[in-house]
């Protein structure tokens, strides 16, 4: 399955039709070159340039692409 994050007007993961997917979490956003707060403090780790760490019931997906 293909994801997507979007990021305005909240955080909302998309499937592959840009539809909500339910009982989704974005756990991390990441910005190449820069770091940003997070709930679990200031984090820098980059999975692709501009990407997301998603859970989706139990199944991690790193690199998701913002939208």
């Amino acid at each position: 399955m293909d994801y997507r994050v979007k990021l305005r007007p909240r955080l909302h993961v998309l499937d592959a039709t840009g539809q909500p997917v339910p009982d989704a979490h974005v756990i991390e956003i990441a910005f190449p070159g820069a770091s940003i707060q997070t709930p679990r403090g200031r984090v820098e780790r980059i999975t692709g340039q501009c990407s997301a760490r998603i859970i989706v019931g139990d199944i991690l997906s790193e690199g998701v692409p913002l939208c």
